[in-house]
């Protein structure tokens, strides 16, 4: 079986099985909006001040999404959405602070993976940024450390045409991945002008965060099943 073919169907089965596992047993998420991330909350760049994160708290992690104007302080979103301008030049910034007590869970989960994952609803695209963690170029020196950086849409890695000056509606997922296909995600949406399509509802959220829950244990396990090939 090639490389693509076993990703797919990795990922198929994950996504699968942990949208079973979400109907069966309630998440125990700790979502929160328009909230500072936990110490050491924001550190990284000059001027970038804390606030305006959506996040989620779990197993004694914190991940944190955020949009603003390139080079200017992030507003208040609405939940979890973030509108702009057209013209607007965007950013966001993400989180992941694995010291912020064990929340719901007293027993910790070792994270050992994670995936940004974007999504161009006016022109149907989506992005998969792996290896965020920990492989960043900002950490704190607090033990056992956090991670944290800033992307713009239109940077080149990022793989769609981005314009500023076009109505569309972005999402932007982080999961972290553990064992056991154990993950922790938070999604923001992003509306640029009237938007595009739509923002879509809760309910196709939690389907798109599964999705992508799947998608980044499959290309996990799919890399460590060629590894031994």
């Amino acid at each position: 079986m090639n490389s693509r073919a076993l990703f797919v169907s990795a990922a198929s089965a994950v996504g699968a099985a942990l949208m079973i596992a979400a109907v069966a047993s309630p998440a125990q998420a700790a979502l929160a909006y328009d909230q500072d991330l936990a110490a050491p909350g924001v550190y990284f760049g000059t001027g970038n001040h804390n606030g305006h994160f959506t996040v989620d708290t779990e197993n004694g992690i914190e991940v944190g999404l955020r949009a603003h104007v390139y080079q200017q302080d992030a507003t208040s979103p609405v939940g979890a959405l973030y509108s702009f301008n057209l013209g607007d030049v965007l950013s966001f910034d993400w989180s992941i602070n694995p010291d912020v007590g064990q929340g719901d869970n007293p027993t910790p989960v070792v994270y050992t993976g994670a995936l940004i994952t974007i999504h161009d609803f006016a022109n149907n695209n989506t992005q998969i940024i792996p290896g965020v963690f920990p492989d960043v170029n900002t950490t704190t020196p607090l033990a056992p450390g956090a991670y944290q950086n800033s992307e713009r849409l239109s940077f080149g890695f990022i793989d769609f045409l981005y314009n500023p000056n076009q109505n569309n509606t972005f999402s932007v997922n982080l999961t972290l991945i553990g064992p056991n296909a154990q993950t922790i995600s938070v999604t923001e949406m992003i509306q640029q002008g009237a938007g595009a399509g739509g923002v879509p509802e809760p309910a196709s959220w939690a389907l798109m965060i599964l999705g992508f829950g799947g998608v980044g244990v499959g290309l996990r396990r799919a890399r460590k099943s060629l590894a031994t090939a």
